[in-house]
């Protein structure tokens, strides 16, 4: 059975980053769909710039003609911070035949032990991990005995089991930061190109991102 891939994240504002990246695990894993997976309040973000209404708005005018790409708003609608590993045990009670696929980039990957719970995600899913051409990473002792033990080498084997393997995978990660879409943008910087049009132009119809400096 294919499985089933979730991209969680800020999305403040989603950009083509993102967007090659879930394409990119798509189509080289053969995934079935993407979920994009916008958190409430995330714990290791102190603020966030546009409200979860206008986050959630900008999802859909950037995946909504991707028929694979879908989104899961269960974070949004939940009263507790964002933990992730609350999101995928929730994920696999919707999903109890289906393989699932955490999608990360290597960034989140080498931050994966500072999370709550971290070990047990395995129980619900496997951990994929991006890794961009001459990206350095470099883990900590805890982690990388945490990969050697989990690692899986050939990616059929997302398929063949539900949860429980951490997959490396070659990807073509645009070097795109939100944090950096934000600063154009209240720096009256044309930020076109980073994001798409449309995604964009709301932005701009609604004066995101031009009232605070907090980046």
């Amino acid at each position: 059975m294919k499985p089933i891939g979730i991209l969680g994240g800020v999305f403040d504002p989603i950009h083509y980053g993102h967007l090659r990246l879930a394409l990119d695990f798509l189509q080289i894993l053969n995934l079935s769909e993407v979920r994009f997976v916008p958190c409430k309040s995330p714990v290791h973000k102190s603020t966030l710039t546009a409200t979860p209404q206008h986050r959630l708005a900008l999802l859909h005018l950037a995946i909504d003609a991707i028929p694979q790409f879908h989104i899961d708003d269960r974070e949004l609608k939940r009263e507790t911070p964002s933990y992730m590993i609350e999101t995928v045990r929730s994920l696999r009670k919707d999903y109890p035949n289906t393989p699932l696929c955490l999608l990360l980039g290597s960034d989140a990957f080498l931050s994966l032990d500072q999370w709550k719970d971290w070990r047990q995600l395995l129980d619900s899913v496997h951990l994929v991990v991006g890794l961009r051409a001459g990206t350095p990473f470099l883990l900590n002792e805890e982690l990388s005995h945490f990969l050697s033990d989990k690692q899986m080498e050939d990616a059929d084997d997302l398929q063949k089991k539900l949860q429980g393997g951490i997959y490396i995978q070659n990807i073509s990660q645009l070097a795109i930061s939100s944090s950096d879409i934000r600063s154009q943008i209240f720096a009256k910087l044309d930020a076109r190109f980073l994001l798409p049009d449309t995604v964009y132009d709301y932005i701009l119809q609604h004066q995101l991102y031009r009232y605070t400096h907090d980046i």
